[in-house]
């Protein structure tokens, strides 16, 4: 199993994302899990969940749970659609929380 594979089956990464880059840097005990946006996918308005077409993207990063004793850091492109009724807004991802800087995941072990 391969490094994209095996990070796609970790985090549960779904269509229409997916695991575009895994680097490990050994100097910094830091991974850091590229995900992607599909161009092809049609994103939908946070507010009213209308297809809406796509307006641009923000790079995001979250810190998700350790991988052995190195530090993981999921980053994205996250795309902003144009929606009629709510104008331009960031999509939600599926692993974090609107406006977090941590996965779910990681949220769910602080709190324990």
């Amino acid at each position: 199993m391969r490094d994209k594979e095996l990070y796609a089956g970790i985090l549960g990464v779904k269509a229409p994302w997916h695991v575009a880059d895994v680097v490990l840097d050994r100097a910094r005990q830091e991974v850091r899990v590229r995900l992607s946006f599909s161009e092809r996918a049609q994103a939908e308005c946070p507010e009213c969940g209308e297809k809406c077409p796509g307006y641009d993207t923000r790079q995001r990063s979250w810190r998700h749970l350790d991988t052995c004793q190195f530090k993981t850091i999921i980053e994205a492109d996250v795309p902003r659609v144009s929606c009629r009724k709510h104008n331009v807004v960031q999509i939600r991802v599926p692993w974090a929380e609107p406006g977090s800087g941590f996965t779910a995941l990681m949220e769910a072990l602080v709190i324990d």
